[in-house]
């Protein structure tokens, strides 16, 4: 990923969308999201099974497949469609809040866990999350992904101008069905720019819960990069993009944790912190003490000391008052964590998507009190001059 320290600037001019525009960009959306959710109603009933004939293995990772059309099967194609098939990690909501981002902001957060892609603009806002639905959206986007010797002039970065719709539907039997549909669209607005090519792509996921931490997966879709592109970047690049969905539970559940963090942080502004015990809350050892009665090690949710075989840290992203990706590794213990994977996942996208609430590094101060360290983040939105 290439670095840089500031929301990317929209290279565009605006995005000016008609009712009517709006209207035919949710109908396409709706009758592509529609096909593949019959797909997926047929992959269901057929227990899942995979046509060798046509497709042939190219990736995995653990039960999760990825796997390459042949090229009999559609020999006037210059790259192969892909098909997805697995579990991936997570409750469905979980994996939901992790793709879902309508805003920039919410972008950046997620590029920092999935490393997806290097420059972003949001460039119309459709249908946007509701306190019913929050995890409707449809919106217009611009990407820009670096490729592998872009660099030294080897090749050209691909950007893509695409049509994202998310959201849930129901199976015959009630059972909700999650969905991610990326689409190439083109508009008089949005001309190529200096030193990229355009690419072209087109992408839908389905999610199903299928156990309290298991969501079944299947996504196809094509993505072609344009240009004199060698083929095998193409596929890598391919590949690299869908296998991202992987990630998507984890980026949801750090969301969730970056959430309840401020949310304990206002509670103790307000009521104070529990009063400190010198003893590990996993497992009852005793801790040594600090300057002013803490241990060097507490649980940033619980505020309770962790010695140091207990304490779980993890990376939290934050966008700063100054518009700047940072990451702080933030330490909890296991009871903690276990709690929040059991919180409410919609009532945070509500919180997020809904009442557009961006939670930021400056809730924990500069003291250090509720982070153990920070860091500005390299893999942060390039602007565009």
């Amino acid at each position: 990923m290439a670095g840089g320290s500031r929301f990317t600037v929209n290279p565009f001019p605006d995005l000016v969308l008609t009712a009517e525009d709006r209207e035919q960009l949710i109908e396409i959306a709706h009758e592509l999201v529609m096909a593949k959710f019959a797909e997926y109603q047929e992959h269901i009933n057929s227990q899942k099974y995979v046509d060798q004939a046509r497709w042939k293995k190219y990736q995995k990772d653990g039960n999760t497949m990825m796997y390459l059309e042949r090229k009999k099967s559609n020999p006037e194609s210059k790259l192969p469609a892909l098909l997805m098939v697995g579990p991936l990690p997570g409750s469905l909501d979980e994996n939901m809040f992790g793709l879902v981002s309508p805003t920039l902001e919410s972008m950046r957060i997620k590029s920092s866990y999935l490393k997806d892609f290097n420059a972003a603009a949001v460039l119309a806002a459709i249908v946007e999350p509701t306190v019913e639905e929050p995890f409707r959206s449809v919106v217009v986007k611009w990407m820009e992904i670096d490729i592998p010797g872009a660099s030294i002039g080897f090749v050209r970065n691909r950007d893509y101008i695409y049509l994202e719709s998310t959201g849930i539907m129901r199976l015959d039997n009630g059972e909700r069905v999650g969905y991610h549909l990326l689409h190439s669209v083109n508009f008089p607005q949005t001309h190529e720019l200096p030193n990229r090519i355009r690419g072209n792509m087109s992408f839908c996921g389905m999610f199903h819960q299928e156990a309290p931490d298991k969501t079944d997966c299947r996504g196809t879709g094509v993505m072609d990069p344009g240009g004199d592109m060698i083929r095998v970047l193409g596929i890598m690049g391919m590949a690299q993009a869908t296998m991202a969905g992987l990630k998507y539970s984890y980026c949801g559940q750090m969301k969730k944790l970056a959430w309840l963090l401020e949310q304990k942080h206002a509670e103790a502004r307000e009521h104070g912190t529990p009063a400190f015990k010198p003893e590990c809350v996993t497992c009852q050892k005793k801790v040594k003490e600090r300057m002013f009665g803490r241990s060097s090690s507490t649980c940033k949710l619980c505020f309770g000391a962790v010695c140091a075989s207990c304490k779980i840290p993890k990376k939290l992203s934050f966008i700063s008052p100054d518009l700047e990706m940072v990451q702080r590794k933030v330490t909890f213990c296991a009871r903690c964590l276990i709690d929040a994977t059991h919180m409410d996942t919609e009532e945070a996208a509500r919180v997020q998507f809904v009442y557009k609430h961006t939670v930021t590094s400056s809730v924990y101060g500069s003291s250090g009190r509720y982070s153990d360290e920070s860091t500005r983040s390299d893999s942060t939105m390039l602007s565009y001059a």
